[in-house]
């Protein structure tokens, strides 16, 4: 995908090894980032800010996701006890967006 003449000019990975992994592949391909190329992540890992460029990411609530994954499950068994059914929900929490030196000003 770098190495094509249509060459990305951003790339979100899905977590920060693999948006690590790819300003490696960038670096090889002597792309800079962020000039030629943003890169960003996901979780906010300690490996965020010890390559280089320190990567943007997305850090998530992780301990409030966990707790409320276990409410919700928590809640599924006992309404199954009762007989009855759980519909599926949506939660969303809030997230914080951690600008480093992988992404382009914009």
């Amino acid at each position: 995908m770098l190495s094509s003449a249509r060459k990305p000019t951003a790339i979100f990975a899905s977590n920060d090894d693999m948006a690590a992994a790819a300003i490696a592949a960038a670096h090889r391909v002597r792309l800079d980032v962020p000039k030629d190329l943003t890169i960003a992540g996901f979780d906010d890992t300690p490996l965020a800010t010890t390559i280089w460029p320190a990567l943007t990411t997305v850090r998530q609530p992780v301990a409030a996701m966990a707790r409320k994954a276990v409410e919700l499950l928590l809640e599924e068994i006992r309404r199954r006890r009762l007989g009855e059914t759980l519909e599926p929900v949506q939660h969303f929490m809030n997230f914080t967006l951690v600008k480093r030196d992988s992404s382009a000003a914009l």
